[in-house]
């Protein structure tokens, strides 16, 4: 078992890049707190960061987000997932938290934003 915990967020993108080369075939890695979304969504631009951008595509989409939790709006609701559950959109009420929608493939942040607007 290869344990990685927080690659690249806050150090430099050469940390990601890294992940690839210490791979193992057939060795699991788990990454924790590893900013992949970053990686993946093209917050890191491919026109200035090519390398980068081809090692996301080689690599990190082949990662199976276990779990995942991640604010959506400003408090309006979450995108939740535990593995192998489905996706899940909570909204968020003055009781707690409601099931919104549940989704068998993970769901755009916009995509949940939209749902929460519909009652």
């Amino acid at each position: 078992l290869q344990l990685v915990i927080q690659p690249g967020d806050g150090g430099p993108m050469e940390d990601w890049m890294n992940l690839e080369r210490l791979a193992v075939e057939g060795v699991p890695m788990v990454c924790l707190n590893g900013a992949l979304d970053k990686v993946t969504s093209g917050y890191y631009s491919n026109f200035l960061n090519p390398e980068l951008g081809r090692c996301s595509d080689r690599f990190f989409t082949r990662f199976e987000q276990v779990f995942y939790c991640k604010p959506l709006g400003a408090g309006r609701g979450w995108l939740y997932r535990v593995y192998p559950e489905p996706w899940q959109c909570l909204r968020e009420t003055k009781r707690g938290l409601e099931l919104v929608e549940t989704y068998a493939e993970r769901p755009s942040p916009a995509a949940c934003l939209e749902r929460l607007k519909r009652p």
